[in-house]
């Protein structure tokens, strides 16, 4: 036995004779400290790394969005993720980013330290003051969930070298001591002014193309998703945010493609970009370019429509828009209604001051330009309304300092400044709208003659109809009010102007009264239909259990058919006899547990009422339910423990949960059957965000990658045809209806399904995320 006495002359040896191996002086220090007497300390075993990266950073998706966030913190204009080999697991994944890197303290006491707290002091990045966006000290658990080396080279604007670190993890397994496990600073050569580049080599995951396309999705709802103007100005040592890309590529052979960027994943589906400026003696001009309708026009712009007049206040202000069109001719079916959905969160024209957001220009109640309203006169006839950009306006206090900042921080004050910023911006959309227009061959303004209309009108529904009246009602008031366009005729000929347009308004506010009272008819007449929907919801859910039931029951009649006739069979040898009724009461056990539970599902589906689900308890009489079968088929079926008992989701159907269990089982049976190997299903449960997730994986066969965006469409199956290598379960299950039916349970309860990458050793894994239950919900069960 190591005695005290033997550490302390060890340690004065090694501080004697080798005063710089510090890992060792660590470690003889951490042993002396055993044998204190009075005092106890905490230790930490190095596996701790291990862990906290699955507990903390569980998906790699999460993990890769951690990495890009954290370049986003480290102010860096561009970031570029190249996935290398990465099909399969062992690849490499670089990430490139041109922050303003790490000094070599910023390095120890930041990357290197467990629960680091620069975060929760600088909540503001350094160059930009971009909000920090990143989770706090996962970082360094976000890289060791992905790979098992990794290499950090960084550099700063004011170092003349740069910093490399190479990290294995694998040596941080347990019964060591973290504190004991060194990883060696390198000074390199610099290779760019600053940044940071990531290298995480033996990925532990393979890599599709899909799985990063979700991640770029997942970040993009985070951070800004386009881009600010390249120029930077320098005001009180703060510099305006150039904005932030992020671009995913895939490296095969050398060969280096695109999967992921703004361009690939959001404005392709731009009919067009607007651009304008105002230089710094105030001539204005915009331009407008549409690769998808061939239109390339660059036009000056300036004071009271005279293009030669320069703007009086306006100095070095510039603004840049994308421009949207929904309809099937420039965006998929498909995008649609997502893209409608961002354009109602984050479309419309932002404004930033000196780098940083003004409130509340850009936002969905405000239209400061005025476009919305021009939609409603109808005066300019394409659509040009604030969902139908995506775009920003940048303005600095160096160049136009009369835009001033109301005393409250809400907004600029109303001044000549602003009324010319508003005219600029304005024109040069509208502009660049009907320049659009034009090319497609749509009428650009209701005085516009001579056009052929090319172009069939869709149809309108009843209340769009009645909105657009109630528009053209809204127009002839204004048009009333403005009297004094007609200050030149005489008094008659403006009573009869008044007088017609008087009468038009009565009759188009009859005429919307009863449009509206339609459509409020037509509106009741939708919520029962929605409720009748929920209902065949309901129906189509239950007649997979049914369906589910039926092959359950043919598969243990078939045995019990055959188990009698052996029994006939073997009457006269008594030794078999007891062996047999076992079996077909083994068969008939199973049976009844089946009937017992679907029994109880369809019971459900009598009563309407919704209620919060205890998600751990559907899950666990779900496995009960299961397991004779699992055990016949030997698939082994593991629900990890959660700590949190009360898991309740939004009040659901109860039956609703036996159809999305069931649907998942059934495929991942079929894909383990598939596969021919051990079959292994996990069920894992949580809370994160105030949604309860689910995530079921098997080891089968995987889900190709061709396949993976159509599995939630109607009748798309991946099963055999019948007939034709299939089997009894392919038979049974395989409509192609159940994983739609699912999406459209879950969708319905404004949650979400989505194939994620699975944990080491499965295959295929469906995360589902439905909201939880809200506390005065739990108090009504």
């Amino acid at each position: 036995m190591v005695t005290e006495e033997v550490f302390r002359e060890e340690l004065a040896k090694t501080l004697r004779d080798d005063p710089n191996n510090y890992s060792l002086i660590l470690e003889l220090s951490s042993q002396l400290a055993s044998f204190d007497k009075s005092n106890v300390r905490f230790s930490v075993d190095a596996g701790v790394i291990d862990r906290l990266g699955r507990e903390l950073v569980a998906r790699q998706e999460t993990a890769v969005s951690e990495l890009v966030k954290n370049a986003y913190d480290a102010d860096a204009k561009v970031v570029e993720l190249t996935f290398e080999n990465s099909d399969e697991a062992g690849g490499v994944l670089t990430i490139d980013d041109d922050g303003v890197g790490m000094t070599k303290d910023e390095l120890i006491r930041g990357f290197m330290r467990i629960s680091s707290t620069s975060k929760i002091h600088e909540p503001l990045s350094p160059l930009y003051g971009r909000k920090r966006a990143g989770r706090k000290g996962v970082g360094r658990f976000a890289v060791q969930r992905l790979g098992h080396q990794l290499s950090i080279i960084t550099q700063t604007e004011n170092e003349p070298e740069a910093l490399q670190i190479n990290i294995n993890w694998d040596l941080y397994e347990g019964d060591s001591n973290l504190i004991s496990i060194a990883n060696k600073i390198v000074p390199l050569a610099k290779t760019k002014e600053s940044g940071t580049t990531l290298k995480i080599s033996n990925l532990r995951d393979k890599w599709t193309e899909s799985s990063i396309k979700r991640v770029y999705r997942y970040v993009s709802a985070i951070i800004q998703p386009f881009p600010l103007s390249k120029e930077q100005y320098s005001f009180e040592k703060k510099r305006l945010d150039p904005g932030f890309k992020v671009s995913f590529l895939k490296k095969n052979h050398d060969h280096i493609s695109p999967i992921a960027n703004e361009e690939t994943m959001i404005f392709k589906y731009a009919v067009g970009k607007i651009e304008g400026y105002v230089d710094s003696e105030g001539f204005g001009r915009y331009h407008v370019e549409s690769e998808v309708l061939n239109v390339f026009r660059d036009e000056a712009i300036g004071l009271d429509n005279n293009k030669l007049t320069p703007f009086k206040y306006l100095r070095n202000v510039h603004f840049q828009a994308y421009y949207f069109i929904y309809i099937p001719e420039f965006v998929p079916k498909q995008q649609v209604s997502k893209l409608r959905e961002l354009s109602e969160e984050i479309g419309g024209i932002r404004l930033y001051r000196n780098g940083f957001r003004v409130l509340p220009y850009g936002e969905p109640y405000f239209d400061w330009l005025n476009l919305d309203r021009s939609v409603r006169r109808r005066s300019i006839l394409p659509q040009h309304g604030n969902n139908n950009f995506f775009g920003f306006v940048e303005v600095s206090d160096e160049t136009t300092g009369l835009l001033e900042e109301t005393s409250s921080r809400e907004g600029l004050q109303e001044n000549e400044a602003l009324t010319e910023l508003q005219n600029f911006v304005y024109r040069s959309l509208v502009g660049g709208v009907t320049e659009i227009a034009r090319a497609r061959g749509v009428k650009e303004t209701t005085v516009q003659k001579d056009w052929e209309k090319k172009y069939e009108r869709p149809k309108l529904t009843v209340v769009e109809v009645a909105n657009k009246v109630a528009e053209e009602v809204e127009q002839i008031e204004d048009e009333i009010r403005e009297i004094d366009q007609y200050s030149d005729k005489s008094v008659k000929e403006v009573s009869d102007i008044i007088s017609q347009r008087q009468g038009r308004v009565s009759r188009l506010k009859e005429l919307t009264k009863d449009l509206k009272e339609v459509a409020e008819e037509q509106s009741k007449n939708e919520n029962k239909i929605l409720e009748e929907l929920a209902m065949l919801r309901v129906l189509a859910s239950l007649g997979i259990i049914i369906g589910e039931f039926t092959h359950e029951i043919r598969h243990y009649l078939h045995t019990l058919e055959a188990s009698l006739i052996l029994l006939k069979d073997d009457l006269d040898q008594c030794n078999k006899v007891t062996a047999r009724f076992d079996t077909i009461l083994k068969n008939v056990t199973i049976l009844r547990t089946y009937a017992s539970y679907f029994d109880e599902a369809i019971s459900e589906n009598v009563v309407r009422e919704l209620v919060p689900q205890e998600i751990t308890d559907v899950v666990n009489t779900f496995v009960e339910v299961i397991r004779p079968d699992v055990e016949k088929l030997s698939i082994d079926v593991s629900v990890p423990e959660y700590d949190d008992p009360d898991l309740y989701t939004i009040s659901m159907h109860p039956s609703e949960w036996s159809s999305i269990l069931f649907n998942l089982y059934s495929n991942a049976k079929k894909a383990i059957g598939r596969k021919g190997a051990k079959g292994r299903i996990e069920i894992r449960l949580g809370r994160i965000d105030h949604k309860i997730f689910l995530e079921f994986s098997d080891n089968g066969d995987g889900i190709p990658e061709e396949f993976q965006d159509k599995i939630f469409d109607a009748f798309f199956t991946t099963s055999s045809p019948v007939g034709h290598f299939s089997n009894e379960i392919d038979e049974a299950t395989g409509t192609g209806l159940g994983l739609k039916i699912v999406f459209d349970i879950i969708s319905a309860y404004k949650g979400n399904i989505e194939l994620v990458s699975p944990s080491e050793g499965f295959n295929t894994c469906f995360r589902i995320e439905i909201p939880e239950a809200s506390e005065e919900e739990i108090e009504k069960l």
